[in-house]
């Protein structure tokens, strides 16, 4: 993940300033297999709306887990630590959102799923946050994003990668 850059605050506008756009740009790596180590994840209020049922709460948003790529070089992706993102659907979600927000997700949802599959049908009941699978090697498959939200097709230099699925632990 590249370094978010401050935007320079000026009093009056001016014609050379140095920084403009910011954010992050999203790596592009090669699809296929990979090592991953997950590094953190995050909940976003894209896509959600209020609950009318709980007012605390949003329905719907996003959970994204950080995934850093290849943190043994044995791909040979070199020494910069790529970290790359995996998104799934929220049921709900709880404020404060951001770094390791609280969520619910659907036992059925991908997100569900990945539990199920990574932790085994009996403990994936109850508390499931992703936590439980920091300091684990698993092997991830990456692909490369090549539309936007609206199905439009990204140029070559918009493309990023994402973790597709966890296939398991490595």
């Amino acid at each position: 993940m590249s370094k978010v850059t401050a935007l320079k605050q000026s009093k009056r506008h001016q014609k050379n300033t140095d920084e403009v756009l910011v954010g992050i740009d999203y790596p592009l790596i090669g699809e296929g297999s990979y090592e991953a180590v997950l590094v953190t994840w995050e909940t976003s209020s894209k896509y959600s709306k209020k609950n009318p049922d709980n007012p605390s709460t949003l329905s719907g948003g996003k959970i994204y887990l950080h995934w850093h790529i290849d943190p043994y070089n044995n791909a040979g992706l070199g020494n910069d630590k790529i970290i790359v993102f995996m998104p799934f659907n929220a049921k709900t979600l709880r404020p404060p959102l951001g770094d390791k927000g609280r969520f619910t997700a659907g036992k059925r949802s991908k997100y569900g799923k990945f539990i199920k599959k990574q932790l085994g049908r009996s403990k994936s009941q109850g508390s499931a946050y992703p936590d439980v699978f920091f300091n684990k090697l698993f092997e991830v498959n990456v692909r490369t994003v090549i539309s936007d939200e609206k199905q439009q097709p990204l140029s070559e230099d918009e493309q990023y990668s994402v973790v597709d699925t966890v296939i398991g632990l490595a």
